[in-house]
């Protein structure tokens, strides 16, 4: 289901924003924002490239991509886990949520944590978890913008093991 949204006084209103469930069509322009995220935020792209890991993502039936468009171009995109667990049953994990440099600030990264929460709530998600990492803090202050959209802080700490 697609939903198209006037966002924020900068958006004209004759040209809104769509968001929209990615599908198989989306996986080029949603690897060209993913490989552009990355590396923006300093993260290593991995040595096959970011295409076959959206493709596997966009055919899992647990999972989700989110597109945000304006007219032809794809502007922003959010990505959307969920598990099962003892703790909260079904959840689900905002993963990525990118937008554009030019288009920020117009309520496109709301938009699109809105459109994962419905998506995570109709599949019977308890919560939506987002983890931000020291280098969105620094140079976004996500924990500000995620508590504006609904999010609290538990004061967990996401601990990592490679394991490759």
């Amino acid at each position: 289901m697609a939903a198209a949204y006037r966002l924020g006084s900068l958006c004209p209103l004759s040209d809104p924003v769509r968001i929209d469930a990615a599908t198989s069509h989306d996986a080029d322009a949603v690897t060209a924002l993913a490989a552009r995220f990355f590396v923006e935020e300093g993260f290593e792209l991995p040595p096959e490239g970011l295409g076959s890991r959206v493709r596997r993502y966009l055919e899992m039936d647990r999972n989700a991509i989110f597109v945000a468009r304006r007219g032809g171009d794809t502007i922003a995109f959010a990505t959307v886990a969920t598990g099962y667990g003892l703790e909260y049953g079904w959840a689900a994990e905002l993963e990525d949520l990118y937008v554009v440099s030019d288009e920020r600030g117009r309520g496109i990264a709301r938009a699109l944590v809105d459109r994962v929460a419905a998506w995570a709530a109709d599949r019977d998600c308890s919560a939506l978890l987002v983890t931000v990492t020291p280098e969105g803090e620094r140079s976004h202050t996500l924990t500000s913008f995620y508590g504006r959209v609904g999010f609290e802080s538990e004061g967990r700490r996401l601990l990592e093991r490679r394991l490759r």
